[in-house]
């Protein structure tokens, strides 16, 4: 018997952009300059979306616009969640569903579920997307009394989910600005903002790469110039930077949990190697060049963060961007080697680590060849996790 999987979602990192963006038709996300990872597996039979998601937003807000793309429906960030970080509740509306179906039964009675594929903080996404819709959020359900509450808000939708696949996924996050340079901090959170704030507010920009900050008035009519209202959202915590380093992330995964009807996988990834000094530095040939000073800072950092987190020995393996170790699986969720003859639910299956850099291992300057065999392999293997369970309903 010829069994259907469920669609593919592919979930953008930070400083990412999907589909909605006209970027994609000619540098597309997911395999960059040379190929496109998401028309290979439409091409191949594996219907394949790729999310367009807050570049700069937080983990909260980047699922929040996730869950309103899936299905077709105006962003909800939520009445407590908005108050507390000064920004408008409601956002974009999507007119119709990345999908047709998400969470509908189909004919023989089977609900329509969604794979997950996340890149870096794509990962932290998938995960809170799972968690909220199984168990809604509380906070939200006290400060929403008049009606409007979010479905995602609510609990009781779990079920939606198949399988999260994440890919070099700061799961515990990344020391990466602790370790780095003041001055080279500054310099990369500097292009990072402004990048932003420039496609934001220039309209002939903002088709090309949206940074999707319109709840805190950033881009859209009026607002050519916006210093005030970004300034506001660099200052709020309620973006990237806070979420994505060690404290930012612990905080998070208080609130965070592997579901028992979802299958998880984690790819990490690592470029560097152990130099004679004992340190970890970039390896030639294998990690991109331009990654080479954050691999290299990681890679002799050990440190107490500022909440207290012990940073050792074993966080110095890197990919120029994530922790191979943070990017394993989240500390307190549970986890195993890979098994191919025993997969189970609700456990992170941990991936041979990958080698290779942040970037390389979604196809940036890497080929076809090279890069397709991840992504191959693993919607394979979710297509026959799929077939075994329908077979054996």
């Amino acid at each position: 018997m010829q069994v259907k999987g469920y669609p593919y979602v592919l979930v953008p990192g930070m400083g990412g952009w999907g589909e909605t963006s006209s970027l994609s038709r000619v540098l597309p996300y997911w395999g960059f300059s040379h190929f496109d990872i998401v028309k290979i597996l439409n091409a191949r039979g594996f219907e394949t979306y790729a999310a367009s998601i807050p570049p700069m937003g937080s983990a909260w807000d980047r699922t929040c616009e996730l869950y309103a793309q899936l299905t077709g429906t105006r962003v909800d960030y939520g009445a407590a969640h908005s108050a507390r970080f000064g920004h408008a509740r409601y956002g974009r509306t999507y007119e119709k569903p990345l999908f047709p179906g998400w969470g509908e039964k189909d004919e023989n009675g089977r609900v329509k579920k969604v794979n997950f594929i996340s890149h870096s903080f794509g990962g932290v996404t998938a995960r809170m997307l799972a968690t909220l819709l199984a168990d809604g959020c509380a906070e939200e359900r006290e400060a929403t009394m008049d009606g409007s509450l979010s479905p995602l808000f609510e609990g009781g939708h779990g079920g939606r989910i198949f399988s999260i696949a994440t890919i070099s996924a700061p799961h515990d996050g990344t020391d990466m600005q602790f370790a780095l340079p003041a001055w080279l901090r500054f310099f990369l959170q500097t292009v990072y903002y402004e990048a932003s704030h420039i496609t934001s507010c220039v309209p002939a920009l903002r088709g090309v790469f949206d940074a999707q900050l319109g709840q805190f008035g950033v881009g859209g009519k009026g607002s050519f110039f916006s210093m005030k209202e970004f300034r506001r959202f660099k200052n709020s915590g309620d973006n990237v930077f806070y979420d994505v380093c060690v404290d930012g992330s612990k905080r998070i995964n208080r609130s965070l949990r592997a579901l028992e009807d979802v299958y998880y996988f984690s790819f990490a990834v690592c470029g560097t190697h152990t130099a004679r000094t004992g340190e970890q530095e970039p390896k030639l040939g294998v990690m991109l060049p331009g990654l080479f000073p954050m691999a290299h800072y990681m890679g002799r950092y050990t440190e107490v963060t500022p909440d207290g987190f012990v940073v050792d020995a074993s966080w110095k393996p890197n990919d120029g961007v994530v922790n191979t170790r943070s990017a394993m699986a989240p500390a307190d969720e549970p986890s195993v080697p890979f098994d191919p003859k025993q997969i189970e639910k609700g456990v992170w299956n941990v991936m041979p680590v990958i080698e290779g850099d942040h970037a390389s291992v979604i196809g940036w300057f890497r080929d076809k060849k090279t890069t397709m065999p991840l992504y191959c392999k693993h919607v394979r293997r979710i297509e026959a996790l799929c077939a075994r369970e329908t077979i054996n309903a």
